[in-house]
């Protein structure tokens, strides 16, 4: 039996019932390794990737190659010796001066003028500030998480930011970005083979705040790396 080509068969029928985004970023890249004992063994670049396939792939790989094959077959998703270590991979995150560096920078992205004493309440966004006081006082605790949701200017985003500087003030490490750069950093450390480096700079701080959440819907990587990410934290 031809156990690779087979797997080329089934990936292109896979590629052909999943969304080309989802296929492109985790599914062309993994590589037949061998088959044993029943299973095919699949090498993939790192550990994320790995649990990402286990979790909404496997029972897909499957179906599809039983189907080839006209008898059930196990499909087994390794990290591929070839890749650099996870500890190689972590190792620029946790060295102490860039982690200095970095805490400076996450205290500069949040806007000094944007306070809870600068903040103007009114009947509209009453709610929400309470709320955000209320996550401030108490982190991981009070309306964990806190989504708010309202039309443009109304104090969302500057809500955020007074949520940041409490946080800070009290010692905590606060990361702000918008959904944009969270993307942006995601798709960056796929391309680079670091997701385990980038999952280290999002899930070691103690408060993290996401502006304009709402565009991340439909990017189906984003929000599962971002479900990954709440649950870590």
């Amino acid at each position: 039996m031809n156990a690779e080509r087979h797997w080329q068969a089934a990936l292109g029928q896979m590629q052909m019932e999943m969304p080309r985004a989802a296929y492109d970023t985790w599914v062309r890249d993994a590589e037949f390794i061998a088959y044993e004992d029943g299973n095919f063994i699949i090498g993939v670049q790192n550990a994320y990737a790995r649990d990402w396939l286990e979790d909404r792939l496997l029972s897909t790989a499957k179906r599809v190659l039983t189907g080839i094959l006209s008898r059930t077959v196990g499909v087994k998703f390794i990290v591929w010796q070839g890749e650099p270590s996870i500890d190689e991979q972590l190792e620029p995150a946790l060295d102490p001066p860039a982690l200095c560096d970095d805490r400076d920078r996450l205290a500069s992205s949040i806007n000094n003028r944007y306070t809870f004493e600068t903040f103007v309440v009114g009947k509209g966004n009453r709610l929400a500030h309470a709320a955000a006081q209320a996550v401030a006082e108490s982190p991981a605790k009070a309306y964990n998480p806190l989504f708010l949701y309202g039309g443009v200017g109304l104090g969302k985003t500057h809500l955020l930011h007074a949520i940041g500087h409490e946080c800070l003030d009290a010692g905590l490490q606060v990361r702000y970005v918008s959904s944009e750069e969270f993307t942006n950093d995601l798709v960056d450390a796929i391309r680079s083979r670091n997701t385990a480096v980038f999952r280290e700079r999002y899930r070691r701080v103690d408060v993290l705040l996401i502006d304009d959440i709402q565009f991340i819907a439909g990017k189906e990587a984003t929000q599962e790396e971002f479900f990954h990410t709440f649950n870590t934290l």
